[in-house]
């Protein structure tokens, strides 16, 4: 591991625990949260609005991977999300910058993209597939402030004294998640919110996308490991959950289809996410392992009315 002390935000929730565990005995790891983690590391307990604590936290650090934020568009009102979030990234930012920190890894979404199922506020992709060169246009307050972090980020970079990696990450499939994912399949036409016991309704945007947390988990990894010094990748499993190819499902929720730069990616791979993993890939050395698609659909995918 290139970096020996490392500083996660956000041990106290679910990716936060799942990174300080892929992490484990290949560095000193201390965890940020408003409440202690369930990870056997050095805890400290914050708010990352709170630029003492924060700055205290990354004292001695030589690398941060900030993932405390409210995590998704049920969260909060428009004004917590993005409060919390954009003023969490600059206070981690500025506190690593001040303290010497070499490396900050931001969790951002692909929301930033503007692909969301928020009612009146979808921004279909410009091409497939999606990558860091294509054109952000956030909708909801939750991905516009992870562009806003985004962004926040760069001006760092731009400074000249910090290396910024910003990963965009899709809906984490966690396990109390796998009842509302098998709801929606089961019946995706009246699937219609929570309806068995999750925390919030299942996610994935409309194109039903996922990764397994030890992957996004893997991701941060990389992303600590990689000789790249800075730039945004998506990270999602190898398929999504929907149960049509994704070309198709895409066509039929525009109502047209959507010009395809690399065809071979859905050709050899017909249920590929609508994002970009070749430029993660090589810059990061990530690869997805966990395929929940089968686990989901064992016995295929029903057909599509």
């Amino acid at each position: 591991m290139t970096f020996e002390k490392v500083l996660i935000t956000g041990t106290g929730g679910q990716l936060g625990s799942y990174t300080a565990a892929e992490l484990a005995g290949r560095c000193a790891l201390t965890g940020f949260d408003q409440r202690p983690g369930r990870a056997a590391i050095a805890q400290r307990i914050g708010d990352i609005t709170d630029a003492d604590a924060v700055t205290e936290a990354c004292r001695g650090m030589d690398a941060v991977i900030h993932i405390a934020a409210r995590p998704n568009i049920w969260s909060g009102t428009g004004e917590e999300i993005v409060r919390t979030n954009t003023m969490g990234v600059w206070t981690v930012l500025a506190a690593a910058e001040a303290q010497g920190v070499r490396r900050v890894v931001l969790c951002s979404s692909d929301s930033v993209v503007g692909f969301t199922v928020m009612s009146g506020s979808l921004r279909p992709p410009d091409y497939l597939p999606v990558d860091a060169a294509h054109p952000l246009r956030p909708t909801d307050p939750y991905a516009i402030s992870k562009l806003l972090g985004e962004e926040i980020g760069k001006a760092f970079i731009g400074r000249g004294r910090l290396e910024v990696i910003v990963l965009r990450p899709v809906f984490v499939l966690y396990p109390e998640m796998e009842g509302e994912v098998r709801a929606r399949a089961a019946d995706p036409a009246r699937y219609a919110g929570v309806s068995a016991g999750g925390p919030n309704p299942a996610g994935g945007g409309p194109a039903w996308h996922y990764v397994d947390p030890r992957d996004a988990a893997r991701a941060f990894r990389c992303a600590l490991e990689t000789k790249a010094r800075q730039g945004a990748y998506f990270i999602s499993a190898r398929t999504t959950l929907a149960p049509e190819p994704t070309l198709a499902r895409l066509a039929r929720l525009l109502g047209r289809e959507v010009p395809v730069r690399r065809p071979a990616v859905y050709a050899g791979n017909p249920h590929a996410p609508l994002y970009d993993l070749e430029e993660a890939r090589e810059a990061l050395g990530y690869e997805p392992v966990h395929d929940r698609r089968s686990l989901l659909y064992p016995a295929g995918a029903p057909a599509i009315e």
